[in-house]
This record gives structure tokens, C-alpha cells and sequence, in this order.
């Protein structure tokens, strides 16, 4: 019953079309490696964070927002709903008539 659910915006799923995940991994392979060369040989080497490790990171740690990403969320079942609006129409009646005989 679509009357008694709220409808949840769709998540935003941002697929990169023009990138690939081999060519990426590749690329931090090489990176890798040409970071351990030079550790090897007594080099200076900058750090550079893997991005990777921190995706998602802010989210999980914003507590206010985890009540709309719960999956266990419970919804009002529609037959308590129904149940609901029954006893408001009956008292919706008792006070407009004053008896509770249809």
C-alpha cells in the first residue's frame, strides 16, 4: 500500500564511465614500487596517503545520519495503520453524534 509508506529518494550511486579500475590499480602498483626503489636507495620520499583507506570514513563516523542508513529501520505495519484510522473514525463519530451505534 503505497498511502501508508514513505518513499525514500534513490541513493546516488557516482559510476565513473570513463575510468578503469585495472588501469587505477596498475597505476598504484607502479606508484608502489617506485616508492620502495627509492627507499631502497636512501631517497627522500613524500608521503602520499591512499585515498582508498578513507573512502566512507566520514559517514560511518556521523552518528546523526546513521537513523537513515539503517536497513533494520521498522516501518508501521499497514494493518495497524488501518486498525488506526478506524478507532479515529469511530471516536470521529462518537463526537460528532454523541453514541457509538452506526
Amino acid at each position: 500500500m503505497g498511502l501508508f509508506s514513505t518513499r525514500q529518494p534513490r541513493r546516488f550511486r557516482g559510476v565513473h564511465i570513463y575510468t578503469s579500475e585495472r588501469k587505477d590499480k596498475l597505476d598504484r602498483l607502479v606508484a608502489e614500487a617506485k616508492r620502495a626503489e627509492q627507499i631502497e636507495r636512501g631517497e627522500h620520499v613524500d608521503y602520499q596517503p591512499d585515498i582508498e583507506s578513507y573512502r566512507g570514513k566520514f559517514a560511518q563516523n556521523m552518528k546523526h545520519l546513521s537513523r537513515y542508513q539503517d536497513p533494520d529501520r521498522r516501518h508501521l505495519h499497514p494493518g495497524l495503520a488501518i486498525a488506526i484510522i478506524v478507532v479515529l473514525v469511530i471516536l470521529w463519530h462518537y463526537l460528532l453524534t454523541g453514541n457509538f451505534r452506526f
